[in-house]
């Protein structure tokens, strides 16, 4: 059944249009129409089998688009859309032959497929005799689809031309949020919405195409072959980008962010311009708050950067393996800071290394990587601030179970302290927190340990401060305040004391 929309609002048409996978009900949307001139063109063209047509319209309202298809014996089925207050309208459009009528603001698409497949039986055509034409917009998307994997064959059947090629790949944010706000019935309405807005959108617009290529993944291809000025076809790149994100966000309230490729010349470029987009919206994990990315090559110590990543999470891994926890949350904090400063790594990869260590952590227990709520995170922070709570919850069943021949108050003394090594630790202090005697503390932890407490405390902070020395990015002095000692020679003296040798002799012997 081939069906035509004719409504001068954009929203009734993409509404309809993506309310449900039309092909799977038997239905071909071929054609829309924004006002009667229009849609009586379109309707002698496509020769529809039902035509969906708005009442109130610029140029044409929808009783002369019916005076004039009698007139013209056209037998396409008319399915009139009204307001509530078109109730008169609609009764001349029943006598001038409409077939049924739908209320706008309450029409549901479950009511509009009834009428539907009521009318199949009605309809009589030749479409089951003769071999069916493949769809247009399914053939396009092939089309784009296999040009943006390096297949040029066909690309001149595209509006595109060459001179001046970009890619432009969004995604929606939050998406897995925005998702939520429709219901479980249509999961491709939004989807649908989407392409069928950025279709609308570019339809008139000269040497652009817009393709989907995953859930949340678009793609938009635009060539400037009018010009040869790199700075003219970036400028109307940039255009084309704020116009996409602005109508987005009017039409259907949601926020977008882009990745940009460098240009190109040629049609065999695109499936390179392709990658170069989504490395480019990649950078959006660890900068969530910008709107566009744009290509940069990667630097030359791409390898030295992957090395050093190598050899941190080997630290962390031999931690766990060996239960030395605080060498694994230094560790852990060291890989974190370097990925975020360098971003050198693609959100999937971080996203598998924190997913290793959880699952190391888990002993034997069901392995619970990538559920819901990791699925819907979308930048470094806020996963790392997820798998520190995962971490942490872990660790301290962990200390507990290590520490459990202890007494119930030194067992908690060691879980401070092995969270907070890195702050200034008084035994009045501990005494406040744990409403205990700072003496009946030190003695107890003595015969409990078979050691004092700051002896405890120093070799934490410098067995963690021995991990720090490995990278040479650190300062001695930015070592000593990050394991919590207030100054450099006071943690010289110390370090002596554990290790035989003075902090810098020991980074010299490592290196």
């Amino acid at each position: 059944m081939k069906l035509i929309i004719v409504d001068d609002e954009p929203l009734i048409q993409i509404g309809i249009k993506s309310s449900i996978g039309w092909q799977g009900s038997g239905v071909e949307i071929v054609g829309e129409a924004a006002d009667g001139e229009e849609a009586l063109k379109l309707i002698e063209e496509k020769n529809p089998d039902v035509v969906l047509l708005d009442i109130k319209m610029p140029k044409k309202d929808g009783l002369e688009v019916l005076s004039e298809m009698k007139a013209k014996g056209m037998k396409a089925k008319v399915i009139v859309l009204s307001s509530f207050d078109d109730f008169a309208y609609v009764k001349k459009a029943m006598k001038l032959g409409a077939v049924d009528y739908f209320h706008k603001p309450s029409m549901s698409i479950e009511e509009i497929l009834d009428v539907l497949n009521s009318l199949k039986e009605d309809i009589t055509t030749d479409d089951e005799s003769e071999p069916q034409e493949p769809n247009a917009e399914q053939e396009r998307d092939r089309l784009l689809h296999h040009l943006l994997a390096g297949k040029t064959d066909d690309a001149r059947l595209t509006k595109l031309k060459e001179g001046n090629l970009y890619v432009i790949v969004f995604t929606v944010k939050q998406y897995y949020q925005v998702m939520k706000r429709y219901t479980k019935e249509s999961p491709a309405f939004l989807p649908n919405t989407i392409q069928n807005l950025m279709n609308g959108l570019l339809s008139k617009e000269s040497e652009i195409e817009c393709v989907r290529m995953e859930e949340n993944l678009y793609a938009v291809m635009v060539s400037y072959s009018r010009s040869k000025s790199v700075k003219e076809s970036f400028s109307r790149v940039n255009d084309i980008l704020y116009m996409i994100h602005s109508s987005l966000k009017r039409f259907i309230n949601i926020d977008t962010v882009f990745g940009i490729s460098e240009a190109f010349h040629s049609f065999g470029n695109f499936s390179q311009a392709f990658r170069q987009s989504k490395q480019a919206l990649e950078m959006k994990f660890y900068q969530p708050n910008d709107l566009v990315f744009y290509y940069r090559a990667r630097n030359e110590d791409e390898e030295q950067k992957l090395e050093q990543i190598h050899d941190y999470v080997v630290a962390m891994k031999n931690g766990l393996k060996e239960e030395k926890y605080e060498m694994f949350a230094v560790n852990l904090e060291a890989w974190e800071q370097y990925v975020e400063q360098h971003e050198c790594l693609t959100e999937r990869d971080v996203k598998k290394i924190y997913e290793g260590l959880h699952f190391m952590l888990q002993e034997g227990e069901t392995y619970s990587g990538n559920n819901t709520d990791q699925q819907e995170i979308e930048d470094f922070v806020e996963l790392s601030t997820y798998y520190h709570a995962l971490f942490n919850e872990k660790l301290k069943a962990k200390l507990s179970s290590t520490n459990k021949e202890y007494n119930p108050l030194i067992r908690n003394i060691i879980q401070y302290i092995e969270t907070n090594y890195q702050q200034s630790i008084s035994l009045k202090m501990l005494g406040d927190i744990f409403k205990a005697s700072p003496n009946y503390i030190s003695r107890l932890f003595k015969q409990e340990v078979d050691r004092g407490l700051f002896d405890y405390l120093n070799e934490i902070r410098i067995r963690r401060a021995k991990e720090l020395l490995k990278d040479s990015n650190y300062k001695i002095y930015e070592i000593a305040e990050m394991v919590g000692f207030n100054s450099q020679v006071h943690f010289a003296i110390v370090f002596h004391k554990y290790v035989g040798m003075a902090p810098k002799e020991y980074r010299k012997e490592i290196g």
